[in-house]
């Protein structure tokens, strides 16, 4: 069997990061979330938000009952780089691929669900927005109280927030 792994909001200018664990012969799912404040000053200096993955995906291990031998795709993104060292270390079978399909699907529903929790806007809403300019027009119409969803860590924010 193939556990896939996948990310959603690692891209996005608001909410924090959705990690998506599914063997894919079963569907059987693990999902994990890291909270926007690991991308906001201080704890983006340290990145704590590549410890955040490498425990979500140690805990979809155990909750999937994983094996060493059972192969783990996971996707090529830099958010995973601290993990998949992690993982090899620890005897597991990792591979890079791109991931597609029913767990890329997951991950993406899934980060639109938590943007709905963190009162971004409805599921249409948010769905509708979904790209970076999009989301940083949102952000824009109001500025004093949308910035609070804002992944403020990132360098090119204060280009951005100024615009």
């Amino acid at each position: 069997m193939v556990v896939e792994v996948d990310d959603s909001g690692w891209g996005d200018l608001i909410g924090g990061v959705v990690i998506v664990m599914r063997r894919v012969e079963t569907g059987e799912s693990h999902v994990g979330e890291i909270p926007l404040e690991f991308f906001r000053a201080p704890e983006f200096k340290y990145k704590e938000y590549l410890r955040a993955v490498t425990q979500i995906i140690l805990e979809g291990i155990e909750e999937l009952g994983i094996e060493q031998g059972e192969p783990l795709h996971i996707c090529t993104g830099y958010v995973f780089s601290s993990a998949k060292e992690t993982l090899m270390k620890l005897g597991y079978k990792v591979k890079e691929v791109k991931i597609t399909g029913a767990t890329q699907e997951l991950a993406e529903k899934t980060f639109v669900e938590s943007l709905v929790r963190l009162g971004v806007g409805s599921h249409m809403e948010v769905a509708d927005m979904r790209s970076f300019d999009g989301f940083l027009e949102w952000v824009h119409e109001d500025l004093e109280h949308r910035e609070s969803f804002v992944k403020t860590g990132w360098r090119s924010w204060s280009k951005h927030r100024e615009r």
